[in-house]
């Protein structure tokens, strides 16, 4: 099994370097963020907001920025893909599920767009003394299984979303509909603490906030250390969660399947 993932994941390399331009356009989608940057830090020209200073939301957003490159998805849409053009046939036919297809592709394709990303938000931070981006070993373990868990959300809840395209022809429509509530309710547009203290109470129990504002929470120190295990164990119910949806409508999805090239 394993060599088959790293021989998907030699493929996807390849592929990656041969499609750079598209990989690249694909990036600009991630500059929200720093669109969101120039926003809030017009807004907080004359003082904090909720406890953001103009360093915590450069912070913010750079941190941000790397957890939302890193989780960055597209399973849905190749999905849609495979159904409406009949390649998804041959993948069925092959001894790996096709789905390990799509995560040695995301995970590779990661490297290419870190080395982009990277060193920009390392010179920002530098040239931002007033932002505090805490490094220290604590910090990183808690940060690396919550970025772990935060793709695991990202990617499972996309790949569900893709599997309508089993039972409908506008999955588009669903896609860019879940899309936008994820770049809500996840931190992209504005961090949580900007929203109503009901709706954070709300929020906190869905796997929202766990793709991208709590891991960029624990590494600018914007999460109290009462909720850092509480928002784990909530991370890991939506991930377990998924992955059972996943599954069981995968199974459902097979056996009503036909394609062209079926």
């Amino acid at each position: 099994m394993v060599k088959k993932f790293l021989a998907f994941s030699r493929v996807s390399w390849a592929l990656s370097m041969e499609y750079r331009s598209q990989a690249i356009l694909w990036m600009m989608t991630s500059l929200l963020m720093v669109i969101m940057l120039m926003v809030w830090l017009g807004v907080s020209d004359k003082g904090a907001i909720n406890g953001f200073t103009r360093g915590d939301f450069i912070a913010y957003y750079m941190v941000g920025w790397v957890v939302r490159t890193l989780t960055a998805v597209w399973a849905s849409w190749e999905m849609d893909y495979q159904i409406r053009q009949g390649t998804l046939s041959p993948l069925l036919l092959r001894p790996i599920h096709p789905i390990l297809n799509e995560i040695a592709a995301n995970l590779t394709e990661k490297i290419f767009r870190m080395a982009i990303v990277m060193p920009i938000v390392i010179i920002v931070l530098i040239l931002s003394p007033d932002a505090h981006v805490n490094l220290d070993i604590v910090s990183l373990a808690m940060f690396v299984p919550a970025m772990i868990g935060a793709w695991m959300l990202v990617f499972l809840s996309d790949y569900l979303v893709g599997l309508l395209a089993f039972w409908t022809t506008q999955t588009g429509a669903f896609i860019m509909g879940f899309y936008g509530l994820r770049l809500l309710l996840s931190g992209i547009v504005a961090p949580l603490v900007m929203f109503p203290q009901a709706a954070q109470e709300f929020l906190k129990w869905t796997p929202f906030p766990y793709m991208l504002n709590f891991p960029t929470a624990i590494l600018t120190h914007r999460l109290p250390a009462n909720e850092l295990w509480f928002g784990f164990a909530v991370q890991a119910f939506w991930v377990t969660a998924f992955i059972f949806a996943v599954r069981g409508g995968w199974r459902l999805a097979m056996r009503s399947y036909s394609a062209v090239g079926a």
